[in-house]
């Protein structure tokens, strides 16, 4: 509850009053007791009843004027029951009266009024020498009466010093414990004063980078709308060029198919070529063996009237052989007819002997004609057989020829058809060839003015995507802003003692060395367990495979990494547990010191995960690497709302053989389309990391 200085004053009020009533209310019974019993008169009682209730009534009377929280009600009742422990204490019949004061006087020390108590205890006492006095004087003291008196004003005075003690003690434990809010509060003040003035710097730091952020989410929006556009044009532009690609693969067909058609009319024409060379040296031939012919038919013809006229001269010829013949045969009849005469041959024989001869030198001559225009006819006939088996033969080697050059004259005939046929394919296919030119003439000024609107594009994306560079190396100095002075008010947080070993957690880095001392080896942990008097046990210390060994005589500084801050304890005592476990307890507020950032560096190397929760393990793949972070892609669902959970990874064919597993807790889980980004904060720096990543990003 928040402290009310008026709640207070009103709660003292009215316990106080609640014991004066309590009290009243047990001396009013008692005393009407031994008024009943006899032991009082009525008068007493009456008296007493009066002293008694006025001055609790005219309290009431009072608060209902002035309110609860009136600071005068501490005095009425001091002095209303003061007067009624007067009248009691000074007509008192048993000794044990005088404690009758001791309820009331505990109630007042809940207004913490020393003086008040001093006053009270004085007239206390002052009382009780007053009632000495009166016995004294009236009855007389015995010893007994001595001691009892004595015993009173020791339990008395002894309560009385306890009672200012005591407030005295209270009031200053409450000053003290002011002066150490004061200071504290001073403390807070000046640490709210602090994270007010660096809250400041972070809200305009905020600020700059909410404005950078809406400003590049703006330029953002534009390179989302331009990509946009550039898909459509992409989308147009690819459809476009599958549309030339199929045009192209068709006029690339059709050339083919031109091509060799054009290949076949050249092995057509040159078969044609071949076929009218042959057919020309055929034709040649015909027409030398024409040429041939008729001179051998000229020479026939000249042979042939030379036979005609030896013919005829051989007709003359034969006529006269035929003339001779008959007149050989009528001489033959004759000389038969005169050999009939034997005797008479003489004459008739002579006669017929000369003619005889004649017809016999008639005949030889024609017979020499004949032999003669046979032997003629003979050599005609030889050389009409020569010529005409010339002929026959130039006629064979002309019909050859003459089917050659038809063979040849077909072959041309067809080559002549299908040189049309692949022409007019030719035509069909330069047509198409002209349409589809036409088609990808058309589409290239569409993708020409595509490429004009995506250039436009990609211009204009490029200017926003610098402007939006501009602003996140703006955006990049304000954040390295907030984060000097997130660290620096993390330091000043811990020198106000706002953070201290209720941040520890198990799972976290400790590492011990000796203090003052710059070339003490470090001795690094984990913490396994915290007990709840603070005592935090350590698995082991260890540099390397040495163990810490503790000297007495030694101080050690202890260090704990907790999450972005590096807590630092001077004032620490370390005991060895049992076996390799240490116990360490750290007193007061730690110096804390935000923890260095170092680089980041791309690495795609795959690893395996493995949650400390579970014993499952899944496959991942690194993104980058730090000297204390790494981020790993995942699209196993098992890594889901793990943030801020240890977490294990293996890493595979990693060019440092030391490094092979990294231990950190998931700081930031992110979702891309079924694939999940893990950013983790190493428990501890790594230095070996931090060499190989400063040598490898110079390169």
């Amino acid at each position: 509850m928040e402290y009310s200085e008026s709640y207070f004053k009103k709660s003292a009020n009215k316990k106080a009053i609640m014991v004066w009533l309590l009290v009243a209310v047990v001396l009013t019974v008692a005393y009407l007791v031994e008024w009943m019993k006899g032991g009082r008169t009525l008068t007493y009682i009456l008296v007493f009843l009066s002293i008694c209730w006025i001055p609790i009534i005219s309290n009431f009377v009072l608060i209902k004027i002035r309110g609860w929280e009136t600071v005068i009600c501490k005095e009425v009742i001091a002095i209303g029951y003061g007067i009624l422990y007067a009248f009691v204490i000074l007509t008192r019949n048993t000794a044990v009266t005088f404690a009758y004061i001791f309820p009331i006087v505990c109630m007042l020390m809940l207004y913490k009024d020393k003086f008040l108590i001093i006053r009270c205890g004085i007239l206390n006492a002052l009382l009780l020498i007053v009632a000495l006095i009166k016995d004294a004087n009236t009855t007389g003291l015995s010893a007994q009466d001595v001691v009892d008196y004595e015993i009173q004003f020791g339990c008395t005075i002894l309560a009385y010093i306890g009672y200012a003690l005591s407030i005295n003690h209270m009031c200053k434990s409450d000053g003290a414990l002011l002066n150490s809010v004061q200071a504290n509060l001073d403390q807070v003040i000046l640490t709210i004063q602090q994270v007010k003035t660096a809250s400041n710097s972070i809200v305009d730091g905020v600020t700059v980078v909410r404005e950078l952020a809406d400003e590049n989410k703006e330029g953002a929006d534009n390179v989302v709308s331009t990509m946009e556009v550039l898909q459509r044009n992409s989308s147009v532009l690819q459809e476009k060029t599958e549309s030339s690609m199929q045009m192209t693969d068709k006029i690339n067909e059709q050339v083919e198919s031109v091509a060799k058609l054009i290949e076949d009319m050249v092995s057509l024409m040159g078969q044609s070529q071949a076929d009218a060379k042959t057919s020309s040296n055929q034709l040649k031939g015909v027409v030398r063996a024409t040429n041939e012919m008729a001179e051998l038919s000229i020479k026939v013809e000249e042979i042939l009237e030379e036979f005609r006229n030896k013919f005829n001269t051989m007709k003359e010829e034969i006529g006269t052989i035929g003339t001779i013949s008959s007149q050989t045969n009528l001489l033959a009849l004759n000389a038969s007819i005169e050999a009939a005469r034997a005797g008479e041959a003489g004459k008739g024989f002579a006669v017929v002997a000369d003619e005889i001869r004649e017809l016999s030198e008639g005949t030889k001559v024609s017979s020499d004609g004949i032999r003669d225009a046979l032997e003629h006819l003979e050599y005609t006939s030889e050389k009409m057989t020569e010529s005409i088996t010339k002929t026959l033969e130039i006629i064979n080697k002309t019909l050859e020829n003459v089917r050659v050059v038809d063979s040849s004259v077909n072959h041309i005939t067809q080559d002549s058809e299908k040189l049309a046929e692949n022409i007019q394919v030719i035509d069909s296919a330069m047509r198409e060839v002209e349409e589809s030119n036409k088609n990808m003439v058309e589409n290239m000024q569409q993708v020409s003015e595509v490429v004009e609107v995506m250039t436009q594009n990609i211009s204009s994306a490029d200017d926003t995507t610098k402007t939006m560079r501009s602003k996140y190396s703006e955006t990049s100095s304000n954040v390295l802003g907030i984060e000097r002075i997130v660290g620096q008010l993390i330091e000043e947080l811990g020198a106000g003692g706002f953070m201290g070993k209720e941040d520890l957690r198990p799972g976290m880095y400790v590492s011990v060395k000796k203090e003052d001392t710059e070339s003490a080896k470090e001795y690094k942990g984990i913490i396994t367990r915290i007990e709840k008097d603070g005592s935090i046990f350590v698995d082991a210390l260890r540099n390397g495979m040495e163990s810490l060994e503790l000297e007495k005589s030694h101080k050690y500084v202890v260090r704990i990494i907790v999450d972005n801050g590096v807590y630092t304890w001077t004032d620490t005592r370390i005991t060895k547990h049992k076996d390799e476990e240490y116990n360490i307890k750290v007193e007061g507020n730690p110096s804390v010191m935000n923890r260095r950032k170092y680089k980041r560096m791309p690495i795609y190397n795959s690893c395996m995960i493995h949650l400390k929760d579970n014993d499952k393990s899944f496959a991942g793949k690194m993104i980058n690497l730090s000297a204390n972070g790494f981020a790993i892609q995942t699209t196993s669902e098992e890594i889901i709302n793990k943030k801020g959970e240890l977490i294990s990874i293996c890493i595979d064919d990693f060019e440092l053989e030391n490094i092979t597993r990294l231990d950190g807790h998931i700081i930031r889980i992110t979702e891309n389309d079924g694939i999940h980004i893990v950013g983790c904060r190493m428990l501890d720096d790594n230095i070996e990391i931090y060499k190989y990543i400063e040598e490898n990003m110079k390169i």
